[in-house]
């Protein structure tokens, strides 16, 4: 049950670090108490006695400390520290219970904290690594965004989709000869500048469709927007060109860039900071495992899990 109650404290804590910040009341010094636990005595050197009662006395350092722990990124909301203290108290009362029943000196309990203790060294050291790699400088973000620059090029779009099968036709190869062919049509006139909403309805009508097309205006893409096998081509032309023919899943493609540009280095700084952070984290993490290997006996962990 102990166990339990400790889960619990953690989970109230996740959802509270879900909520907003907020700054900490400046009247409260850390010595000032900010949680009374009654029945607790031997909890805690502070305690008074009120009407036969014992009381444990958890002061504002105390319990910043404890939410440090659970939520190393900030503070969590006024609702949520109020759980996260009725459930602190509930967690005091087992732990008591516990020690009054002698699971302190079980080998259970020192297996349990040893665990823990491997745990928690590897939770602040990952810790540390997430900070020290948001850190992520002016020169950093410059250099990114130079070296990565394609990846900030975006293309105003439009397309013709012809789709590949008509379930309603009774000669399907019929059907994708005529699509491959009025498809190669299409594309040309598009090339020689024919406007691809017209030039959409017309392949509907051909392909003899009668519900409305695709709009075939498609806004606004970055490379990582696109199919991969059509992304390269897209991006090589210039406004105005239009791609080949796209074989893509559910039909045939045709691009036409309107227009292109290069996002600006402010306009990406936070996806860049994150990228940076990121690959900084994973080289960091990369080093400390990277040269990790395991070897697992059969006989326990069964063959297939050996391998």
């Amino acid at each position: 049950m102990l166990r339990i109650v400790l889960y619990t404290l953690v989970l109230v804590a996740g959802a509270s670090a879900q909520t907003s910040y907020l700054a900490e009341p400046a009247s409260l010094a850390p010595g000032d108490p900010v949680l009374f636990v009654y029945g607790l005595c031997r909890e805690a050197k502070d305690v008074s006695r009120e009407a036969g009662h014992c009381t444990v006395t958890v002061n504002r350092q105390q319990f910043d400390n404890v939410m440090s722990v659970l939520l190393p990124r900030g503070q969590a909301a006024t609702g949520g520290k109020d759980r996260i203290a009725k459930t602190y108290a509930e967690v005091l009362a087992f732990a008591s219970e516990a020690r009054e029943l002698g699971i302190d000196n079980s080998s259970e309990y020192r297996e349990t904290m040893r665990w823990l203790q491997i745990k928690a060294l590897a939770d602040l050291l990952r810790r540390r690594l997430e900070k020290e790699s948001d850190a992520v400088s002016d020169a950093e973000v410059e250099a990114y965004y130079r070296e990565q620059l394609p990846r900030f090029e975006e293309v105003k779009l439009r397309r013709v989709v012809l789709p590949k099968s008509n379930f309603a036709v009774d000669d399907s190869q019929k059907f994708e000869h005529d699509v491959q062919r009025i498809a190669a049509g299409l594309r040309e006139r598009a090339a020689h500048g024919e406007d691809p909403e017209r030039l959409q309805k017309e392949g509907y009508q051909a392909l003899g469709f009668s519900g409305l097309p695709p709009a075939t205006a498609v806004g606004n893409r970055r490379r990582a927007n696109l199919p991969t096998e059509v992304r390269e081509e897209v991006f090589s032309l210039r406004p105005g060109d239009v791609s080949k023919v796209e074989n893509e899943t559910y039909g045939l493609v045709i691009y036409k860039v309107e227009a292109k540009w290069t996002l600006p280095k402010e306009q990406v700084r936070e996806e860049i900071t994150r990228e940076v952070a990121k690959e900084k984290l994973d080289r960091a993490l990369k080093s400390i495992t990277g040269n990790i290997r395991t070897e697992l006996n059969e006989k326990y962990f069964g063959a297939a899990s050996a391998q």
